[in-house]
């Protein structure tokens, strides 16, 4: 990625106090190289104009190899038991890409030059200061013995002269980084420093002998004011006039070491002009008879970040330290003009303009973008994270092919959006930069973009679900699509309850339709493929399908006696059973049984005995109710429950059941049962009271009912427990209202 500039708002860099966070005075001693046979003098030094920043910034100054050969031959020999700098090594970190540095990603193994040239691409410093720093700060490139300690602090950063070191920035990897990255955030933020490029500056002449007073120095340009915020001392005369020596008390070294390695080493400190470097660039382009045609004026300087420029015929040429000198021309460059040139979120052009791509295409490099130009599209500028995104997906090659139009910052919370061919980037600071296309732009338009329960998506699609399925994520959501259901969002409580359900691999499958609120009690309902969610506010979201669902949509659904689902949809009972809890109710499903509802008193009752793990089993019919006295039964597996307003919810079940019904329950003179069947009596017996008497039950003698007078008087014989024993035959009546029964002692009365 790319250096942002203005195409984000950036947090507001805080006041940093003049103290630098390294400010080393390195000791001549321990840096002076041999003096070339040109060495440079008092003379030749300015100390307003250290090194111009064409230099300072140029991150091409050599490559990774060359590097390599230089810190090669500036040490032959090693002593042995030490690892000098040019064959030293270490494992790197990852680091992210922010406003100063492109970032960089961790190796194993690498060596110090290829750790030198890669951080000085990425932080945008010269490969040459940086090999400088490094002997101006500690000799390493000449030391043959150095120590841990020294690559510790190897180019001083986060080591004041007046603290100990910050151990957060300490080894070769952490201190190369992290003061080429030092140097970018003074270049970047010029004006929050002591010492400033453009204005008269008093700087010290020594680090702790205040006394020795300052130096007035007219700052010319934004490199050599990054070295007096990182070293802040000035040489005076005799440091001066014995350049390759020490001098008097009040003498410092560092910026006067910095100069004399750079020019020794490499030469000037200053490279072409800005008119040079136009001029040198219209040569290459092929002058009057190139691409640009004539001159239509002067070179003109004073633009940002020391920039100048010339116009031609067909185009532009603009220079500046950081970038060169490029031509722009065409759409592109009138496309750049029309948005204010270096001064726009593009910065100034880094590479000529290439027309290399499909479908013909050209594109040009910037400094913090890239411009994009067909015939059929026009010239469109990509930055910051949406060009990262577009980037990521292959840029026009990709899915999204070209941009159709520049970023808009107009979307809620601060969010970006671009048109591209085959849809849209969006981002906002909290979701990031992700792509949306169709069907997922046009359905999520629909739903109100980014002002929608929605809001950005913090994903890209995603397809190779099942059924040829996709999604992508959202901040609010989800949006799943498939060939045979359409696209459709899951949000809210409703996403997870789907989530419980295990999304598109459970029983729900995926959606066949948005949510739909408004229902009974203002609740909501999400249709699936094999069932619904719905979800009340107070009772969370949850899954019904299957014949449960059926059931309950047959009773009414929400709007019903049930009222909305207060669990999800369980199987996990006995023999493949399922069930589901409702506002005012259950319904139970077996393979054997279906599903039935069970609800009030008599749930209550069938719950108690233990539901289908009880003798009764599971329910085989829903209560029905209209009997006699406003009474209601329900059939079970092995029984029936039976309830009336003056008797309660009783279980019947076995040999009394049928007696029971033989004698047409309720509407018999028995009435509804009063308890439930109770067993445990001599002989295995059973019985059950009923509202008009008991009924008793034995394997030998069946299920008889008692009565009246004779239930009372074999009451007061101790029912079976006395000389009667059992019934053995139901009560018999004369026509004059004579009645008598057997028992297995006798008769009564």
């Amino acid at each position: 990625m790319t250096r942002q500039r203005s195409a984000r708002p950036w947090v507001a860099f805080l006041a940093i106090c003049a103290t630098a966070v390294a400010i080393l005075v390195a000791l001549p001693a321990t840096v002076a190289p041999t003096p070339s046979a040109e060495a440079v003098t008092a003379a030749d030094w300015r100390p307003g104009n250290i090194i111009d920043d064409a230099t300072f910034y140029n991150s091409n100054s050599m490559s990774s190899s060359e590097v390599q050969a230089f810190m090669e031959s500036q040490l032959r020999t090693c002593r042995a038991g030490f690892t000098c700098l040019k064959d030293y090594r270490q494992n790197t970190e990852n680091r992210s890409a922010d406003r100063y540095c492109d970032g960089y990603s961790g190796r194993t193994n690498e060596s110090a030059s290829t750790i030198l040239d890669r951080v000085a691409r990425s932080c945008g410093v010269s490969q040459k200061v940086l090999l400088v720093l490094l002997q101006k700060e500690q000799g390493l490139l000449t030391d043959s013995a150095p120590t841990a300690t020294k690559y510790a602090k190897a180019m001083g950063q986060g080591c004041p002269d007046t603290a100990g070191c910050n151990q957060a920035t300490a080894g070769y990897f952490f201190q190369v980084y992290y003061a080429a990255r030092q140097y970018e955030i003074y270049r970047l933020n010029p004006t929050s420093f002591a010492y400033q490029a453009g204005r008269w500056n008093n700087i010290l002449l020594h680090p702790y002998n205040t006394s020795c007073g300052t130096q007035r120095v007219f700052i010319e340009n934004q490199a050599t004011a990054g070295l007096y915020i990182y070293t802040p001392y000035v040489p005076n005369a005799s440091a001066l006039n014995n350049m390759y020596g020490t001098g008097d008390s009040c003498a410092s070294y560092g910026n006067r070491n910095f100069w004399r390695l750079f020019s020794d080493w490499f030469g000037t400190t200053s490279g072409p002009s800005g008119t040079a470097a136009i001029e040198s660039a219209y040569q290459r382009y092929g002058g009057a008879g190139g691409s640009l045609g004539a001159a239509t004026g002067n070179v003109t300087c004073g633009l940002a970040e020391g920039g100048c420029y010339r116009d031609f015929q067909n185009g532009q040429i603009h220079w500046a330290p950081a970038t060169g000198a490029y031509k722009t021309s065409g759409a592109i460059g009138n496309t750049w003009r029309n948005a204010g040139s270096e001064n726009s979120s593009l910065g100034y052009p880094r590479s000529d303009e290439l027309c290399v791509l499909v479908g013909g295409g050209c594109y040009q490099e910037f400094q913090d973008g890239q411009m994009h130009w067909t015939s059929a599209t026009g010239a469109q500028p990509t930055i910051g994270a949406i060009l990262d995104e577009w980037k990521s997906l292959s840029s026009e090659q990709g899915v999204l092919g070209y941009p159709l139009s520049a970023e808009q910052c107009v979307l809620a919370d601060g969010g970006c959006y671009q048109e591209f061919q085959g849809g849209q980037i969006h981002y906002s600071a909290a979701s990031g930069a992700h792509a949306t296309r169709a069907p997922f732009l046009a359905y999520w338009q629909s739903r109100g973009s980014e002002r929608s329960v929605l809001r950005y998506p913090t994903s890209d699609q995603k397809c190779g679900l099942k059924e040829q399925g996709c999604y992508q994520n959202y901040q609010g959501g989800l949006v799943h699509s498939t060939p045979s259901t359409g696209i459709h969002a899951t949000v809210g409580e409703t996403l997870g309850a789907w989530a419980r359900a295990n999304y598109e691999h459970g029983a729900l499958g995926y959606p066949t339709t948005d949510d739909r609120c408004g229902l009974t009690q203002g609740g909501c309902r999400q249709d699936f493929q094999g069932g619904r969610i719905y979800w009340l506010s107070g009772i969370s979201a949850q899954s019904i399908y299957g014949p449960i669902l059926d059931r309950w949509v047959a009773s009414g659904g929400e709007g019903g006696p049930l009222g909305y689902p207060t669990s999800s949809t369980q199987c996990v009972l006995a023999n493949g059973g399922c069930y589901q809890e409702f506002q005012n109710g259950q319904i139970h499903f077996s393979p054997a049984t279906g599903a039935k509802v069970t609800s009030g008193a008599t749930l209550v009752l069938w719950r108690s005995l233990g539901s289908e793990k009880s003798t009764l089993g599971y329910p085989t019919s829903d209560q029905r109710c209209g009997l006699k006295d406003g009474g209601c039964y329900q059939d079970f597996q092995n029984g029936q429950i039976h309830w009336s307003p003056g008797t309660g919810a009783r279980a019947s079940s076995g040999a009394i059941l049928t007696y029971w019904q033989s004698m047409k329950s309720e509407k018999s003179s028995l009435g509804y049962p009063t308890s439930s069947l109770k067993c445990g009596l001599d002989a295995g017996g059973c019985y059950q009271d009923f509202q008009g008497g008991l009924v008793h039950w034995t394997p030998t003698t069946g299920a008889h009912a008692t009565q009246g007078a004779i239930l009372r008087a074999w009451a007061a014989a101790n029912y079976e427990h006395g000389r009667y024993g059992y019934p053995i035959a139901d009560q018999t009546c004369t026509s004059a209202g004579a009645c008598s029964q057997r028992f297995q002692g006798g008769t009564l009365p």
